[in-house]
């Protein structure tokens, strides 16, 4: 029986995870050669999207490795990091994505042993997983989250967290973190649902009916953000056959 070799994408570093790999490398020490690394200059820049086109490419898992907390060559891009890579579990969950195939850490320029020990451990954990079967469900899951990373209103909570969180809006009214956090997944669940309906009417017009049994919402859900992507220009009345209305998604 062949063995599976599973294939994982690594955004380190340029500082700390980058010269961890470089240390573990001058020092001979062995880990899978499964893992192919994509150098960043700061874990801070590595976008979100740039998660769910790992997977859509075929990954079976992604790492993004950075400097530790407070050890930050740009002082505060990890932290963002994190934000950033919270927001992406929230969506590998929605899209039905096992979430041990992503994970973030820190490894410092002088971590090269913890460098090879976290490789090996997150291979070893693709394995028991096994590959990732992409059917044509999970494949517009993986859009419609990649897309959802790319919104504006996403892209406006992350990047305005912390003056939410210590400075307050226009009108000097902070909101706590319990608060941020139920508006941002409120907000993802919302675009995500969106973006997945959207994908599905591409090409094919359905039913209310017909989209509800596809992406698992109850009708109602489903009206509610035709509702919205119709006032928005997304989609479009396509036909009606018998009494049942069918959409399409609207030429950009």
């Amino acid at each position: 029986m062949e063995t599976f070799e599973p294939k994982i994408i690594g955004f380190l570093c340029n500082w700390c995870s980058y010269a961890g790999a470089d240390l573990a490398g001058v020092s001979r020490f062995q880990y899978p050669a499964s893992l192919r690394v994509v150098r960043v200059m700061c874990s801070g820049r590595v976008d979100p999207s740039f998660i769910f086109s790992s997977f859509l490419a075929g990954c079976d898992g992604v790492m993004v490795l950075g400097c530790h907390l407070g050890d930050c060559h740009y002082l505060t891009g990890n932290y963002h990091a994190e934000k950033k890579m919270q927001m992406v579990e929230k969506l590998l969950e929605l899209a039905g994505v096992d979430k041990k195939r992503f994970y973030l850490d820190w490894v410092s320029a002088a971590e090269g042993e913890r460098f090879v020990r976290i490789v090996t451990e997150f291979t070893n954990k693709m394995k028991e997983l096994g590959p990732l079967e992409k059917d044509k469900s999970l494949t517009l899951s993986l859009k419609a989250a990649k897309i959802t990373t790319q919104g504006e209103k996403i892209s406006w909570l992350v990047g305005n967290e912390l003056d939410l969180l210590e400075k307050g809006n226009v009108f000097g009214e902070k909101i706590s973190s319990t608060e941020f956090s139920l508006l941002m997944d409120t907000t993802l669940q919302d675009d995500f649902r969106k973006n997945r309906i959207s994908l599905l009417l591409e090409k094919t017009p359905h039913s209310v009916r017909e989209i509800a049994d596809l992406v698992h919402l109850s009708p109602q859900q489903v009206s509610s953000c035709l509702v919205d992507l119709e006032e928005l220009g997304m989609v479009s009345l396509h036909s009606i056959e018998g009494k049942k209305p069918k959409y399409i998604r609207a030429s950009q």
